[in-house]
């Protein structure tokens, strides 16, 4: 996050609309049809995708930064549950103490360390090695004598605590002291300069350079890729075979059983409800090979004959494994929230307050400062030493201590959690970005989806991107344009090879060696024959998904539950979303306000956001209406048939005055005071959402799961604009929740 403004407004005096940008983006004046379903005290700061956002959505966040940690949100916050209201200065959306083990919560909270501290702790580092390289000598020079000054003094510990105190209050400092520079530029070992390992420096905040359209969207591919490595490094382990993975992102295989509670991609159904004739179904779990690949190989080293010791001690250290695995990713989650915390603490951002974290942490530094100045160090140890003998070896005495204590105060060890104490009100950033959002919707403007990343916004950046060691001069010529925060004259740059083939290259990019050009045309031969194989490839599996999204329509038509709820999660091409959004001419003068009608339906029913979205329920099309300026603000669906008839006469929006029986005829409604649970879903699952997506070329749309207080649910498909409907309905100020 940047730093924020000298005077933020703060939660108990700031108003929402003043957080919230007051300019509205309204469709073109060239638009010919206005939808019917724009609630007017909703305002909309960007959701159409032809309309201009401001450059600040909310004050003090850069449009980028609140983009990234909305993006983050909608990957990490799969499923919550309503919660009664949190203690006051205590925040909501807390990890549930009844939460599930799943591996996609493992892998998504593997992920999340990557992004904090693996990352946070690499800047560190390489800050470090900035600093000892002395090619910024004035810099070094001032630390330097500073060092050895407080060490002559015998004040070490007090310039530290000293360091620290002035680095959370003083912003400006900070850049003095450590003057920012690209991550992936910098080396971790002689803190020279160095040609990043994507070959061009496409991102900032990232170990690689890889490009970025947006920021924070490089970091994210590293962490997936992160991931997807130490799973093939896993499973070339087990299988007794080394060198690079062969595959490109493995997926951790799906709770066995079933549709775990906040899984992040599921079949709809759960255990023995699930379809066995789904895509997903018919596919193996990749996670499997690796355990099957490893029985194959014990009975051939054991000639053929099975050893049924072996099965003990693989289901013991199985189960053993799994049991372990819950507490692990409660840890794993548990540093990542408390790295977010910390750093939210040091920068905070509206509507949080400035100074109240900083000072809380002020309160435990300052005592040691002051320590530091007057309790002599030989005592410092020696009282060190004890206290680690005392717990060391008084085991029995702190066990009946702890035993007695405990059963007196149960939750004794919550109260002394950083997030309840030392941070108490700072947020993580799925906190943070769960505010804002409600901070949004208080303002009458919910925030938009964050933009979307295509090809072309990279490909000039692709383009000169080279991933490999070593790299040609003209990448270090292309690296010393950069617009560093510091002065480079005393940078040598690393990883540069004068003899790369690609040295030879004028700046055309064309080759001078005829040799090389002939090996640059036999490479793209070469290319052309891998590209015809995996075209085939693709083909065939087209072929097959069509045939089976075809036989879902049919088997719909009769009532198969799971394919209703298939049905429309895989998007038309977009010349059959033009072809149908069309509409049909009309010659007599009577079918004018049929055509109006249906040009006013058609409109409506291409609109995402903000009140209203396209979805499907048992199969059929309509659209999902968020009703929030009702006096009981609910969640109501509407078929499409019903939608365009009730357009075809005069009637009103629900929710906006006049008799219900006017109004859009709603199939059910459910009043948003009444939600408990919700649930991201997908009607494939992670493994055929992967095989239908890269056949077929086109999005697979995901769906929602609301669950009332009656225990009643509500499973709604293919909703083009899931996350921000979900985004929408945690946001509601009323509600307070907890993440399974």
């Amino acid at each position: 996050m940047k730093p924020l403004p000298d005077t933020p407004p703060t939660p108990h005096s700031a108003d929402p609309i003043e957080l919230v940008a007051q300019g509205t983006s309204m469709p073109p004046t060239s638009s010919r049809v206005t939808s019917e379903l724009d609630d007017p005290e909703v305002k909309d700061l960007g959701w159409r995708s032809d309309s201009v956002r401001t450059p600040s959505l909310i004050q003090g966040i850069p449009n980028d930064d609140l983009f990234m940690i909305i993006r983050r949100f909608n990957k990490q916050v799969q499923h919550v549950r309503a919660i009664p209201a949190s203690a006051p200065g205590f925040l909501d959306l807390e990890i549930s103490e009844d939460e599930e083990f799943s591996p996609d919560k493992l892998r998504a909270n593997i992920e999340r360390l990557y992004m904090t501290v693996i990352v946070g702790m690499a800047t560190f580092g390489k800050h470090i090695a900035r600093l000892r390289s002395w090619n910024e000598p004035r810099r070094t020079a001032k630390f330097c004598a500073a060092y050895f000054i407080a060490w002559s003094m015998g004040l070490l510990p007090a310039l530290l605590v000293g360091s620290i105190l002035i680095l959370i209050f003083h912003p400006e400092y900070r850049e003095k002291m450590f003057p920012p520079a690209p991550i992936a530029a910098v080396s971790m070992t002689s803190g020279n300069l160095q040609i990043p390992r994507a070959g061009t420096l496409g991102s900032g905040d990232s170990l690689s350079g890889a490009p970025e359209a947006y920021q924070g969207e490089a970091v994210e591919q590293e962490a997936s890729h992160f991931v997807a490595a130490l799973g093939a490094i896993g499973a070339g382990t087990i299988m007794g075979q080394g060198g690079s993975p062969k595959r490109k992102h493995g997926e951790p295989r799906a709770d066995e059983k079933g549709d775990a509670d906040g899984e992040m991609e599921t079949e709809t159904d759960n255990g023995d409800n699930t379809s066995d004739d789904s895509i997903a179904g018919a596919l193996p779990d990749p996670s499997d090979f690796a355990l099957h690949a490893k029985n194959v190989k014990d009975t051939a080293n054991s000639d053929g004959v099975h050893d049924p010791a072996a099965d003990v001690a693989k289901k013991s250290v199985e189960s053993a494994l799994w049991e372990k695995m819950r507490p692990v990713m409660r840890i794993l989650a548990d540093i990542a929230d408390t790295w977010e915390r910390f750093g939210n603490a040091i920068i905070p951002v509206p509507p949080f307050p400035k100074y109240t974290a900083r000072l809380r942490l002020a309160g435990v530094l300052v005592p040691l400062l002051l320590a530091s100045l007057f309790v002599p160090a030989a005592l410092v140890v020696h009282g060190t030493t004890f206290a680690l003998g005392v717990v060391f070896f008084g085991k029995p005495i702190i066990s009946r201590f702890t035993d007695k204590f405990t059963h007196r105060f149960p939750h004794w060890r919550r109260l002394l959690e950083l997030r309840r104490t030392l941070l108490k009100g700072v947020p993580t950033n799925a906190q943070l970005t769960l505010t804002l959002l409600r901070v949004a919707e208080q303002a009458k403007a919910p925030l938009p989806p964050p933009p979307v990343s295509r090809p072309h916004h990279t490909a000039a950046a692709v383009d000169a991107s080279n991933p490999a060691p070593t790299h040609p001069p003209q990448a270090a010529e292309a690296l010393k344009e950069h617009d560093f925060a510091f002065d480079t004259d005393n940078y040598a740059i690393e990883g540069v090879d004068h003899d790369h083939p690609q040295a030879s290259e004028n700046v055309d990019g064309e080759t001078t060696d005829g040799e090389s050009a002939d090996d640059a045309a036999s490479g793209g031969k070469k290319k052309k024959t891998g590209s015809k194989v995996l075209a085939l490839i693709k083909k065939t599996a087209h072929t097959g998904v069509s045939g089976v999204l075809g036989v879902d329509h049919l088997k719909a038509k009769i009532g198969n539950e799971h394919s209703k709820r298939r049905l429309g999660a895989v998007a038309p091409p977009p010349e059959k979303q033009d072809a149908a959004a069309a509409p049909e001419p009309q010659a007599d003068v009577d079918a004018d306000e049929k055509r109006l009608a249906q040009e006013r339906a058609d409109a409506a029913l291409q609109r995402e956001g903000p009140t209203s979205f396209s979805a499907r329920v048992e199969g059929k099309k309509g659209l999902l209406m968020l009703v929030t300026g009702a006096a009981s603000p609910c969640l109501a669906w509407v078929p499409e048939k019903s939608f365009r008839a009730a357009l075809a006469a005069p009637s009103r929006i629900p929710g906006k005055g006049g008799d219900d029986a006017a109004g859009l005829p709603a199939a059910f409604t459910i009043g948003l005071g009444d939600v408990v649970a919700l649930r991201k879903m997908g009607g494939f699952g992670w493994k055929g959402r992967l095989l239908v997506g890269w056949a077929t070329g086109r999005d697979v749309v995901d769906g929602l799961e609301v669950v009332d207080r009656w225990g009643g649910r509500r499973v709604v498909t293919a909703i083009r604009g899931r996350d921000e409907l979900f985004n929408r309905l945690v946001a509601m100020p009323t509600l307070s929740w907890e993440c399974l």
